[in-house]
């Protein structure tokens, strides 16, 4: 064809960098192999579209069947240059396909191109500035995300999206994946982290009420009283028994253990019994009772979600 298009940088790559921007392409329509059509000045319509599918090449990924995006429309150009550089609105990558249709005065010719647009991993110190930037300090939230992601937000060497394998569109460095990830967030690893703590405070403050909705719940209401009932029958008065909130150390983990999804409706923490009864501590007076939380040991915990998920995120390695 003697119309075709040339890119700068030259492809077949470009990469979003590892600061979440869209790679500068600045693509050029040129004549091979024969003179510029004569007449008035040629014009040139440029159009683009970028688009990623993660079960057909050239974008296909490691468990990414079904998932997708694309760019918003790129705006078109119609002028006088042969050069054009693609105005990028959205951080996104996939199979970048431009087009030209040069005119000179009745005469026109068209001509096509294809890259792809892949990311690239941010390092870890620029993980825990950004981190700690939106208040995300804590270190076990940074531990988290290793433990998600070995802190990759996309699946080297291909460098597309680093979905999860179990096949339910998690992914990034927080392996978003309810709600369904985001275009930004899949793309962009700054909105990934702003997604992930954004669900760490959701789950931590379902974590916070939870001690309040068991006190409250029928279960330990029947279980103090099933306790007060065995101790009038050996002649000892009734009591309130109290359960007490989570320590700072409990509600940490129970978080973690909800940002795994609290797998067959687990919390990392369980009311303590002893051979089925209630398990309380009568104060020195003698007129109140505390109940206590144990873990719920990794053997209760079923086969669904990671049995093991919090002391696996405790063993990682801060960065």
């Amino acid at each position: 064809m003697p119309l075709a298009i040339t890119s700068q940088p030259a492809g077949p790559r470009f990469s979003i960098t590892d600061d979440a921007t869209m790679p500068t392409v600045t693509v050029t329509a040129v004549m091979q192999g024969q003179p510029m059509p004569s007449g008035p000045a040629p014009t040139y319509e440029w159009s683009a579209t970028l688009a990623f599918d993660g079960s057909a090449p050239p974008t296909n990924v490691a468990f990414g069947g079904g998932r997708s995006s694309q760019h918003s429309r790129i705006a078109p150009l119609t002028g006088l240059s042969p050069t054009w550089r693609i105005p990028f609105t959205e951080v996104r990558g996939g199979l970048l396909t431009v087009q030209v249709i040069m005119r000179v005065g009745t005469t026109e010719q068209r001509a096509r191109a294809s890259w792809t647009v892949v990311g690239t991993n941010p390092t870890g110190t620029a993980i825990r500035a950004f981190a700690n930037s939106i208040g995300a300090n804590r270190p076990v939230f940074r531990k988290k995300m290793r433990q998600e992601s070995s802190l990759q937000q996309f699946r080297t060497p291909s460098n597309w999206p680093k979905y999860s394998s179990d096949g339910l569109g998690g992914v990034g460095l927080c392996q978003l994946t309810r709600p369904a990830p985001t275009a930004d967030q899949t793309w962009n690893w700054k909105d990934d982290v702003r997604g992930g703590w954004a669900l760490y405070q959701e789950k931590e403050r379902i974590a916070k009420s939870y001690p309040r909705n068991v006190r409250t719940g029928e279960r330990f209401k029947n279980l103090v009283t099933a306790w007060n009932r065995a101790r009038t029958a050996q002649g000892l008065p009734a009591l309130p028994v109290e359960l007490p909130d989570y320590t700072p150390e409990q509600l940490e983990l129970d978080t973690l253990r909800g940002f795994n999804g609290y797998a067959n409706g687990l919390h990392e923490y369980r009311v303590r019994q002893d051979n089925g009864v209630l398990f309380v501590t009568v104060d020195g007076s003698g007129t109140r009772g505390f109940a206590e939380w144990e873990r719920v040991p990794v053997a209760d915990r079923g086969t669904v979600g990671d049995p093991n998920y919090v002391e696996n995120v405790l063993a990682q390695s801060d960065f």
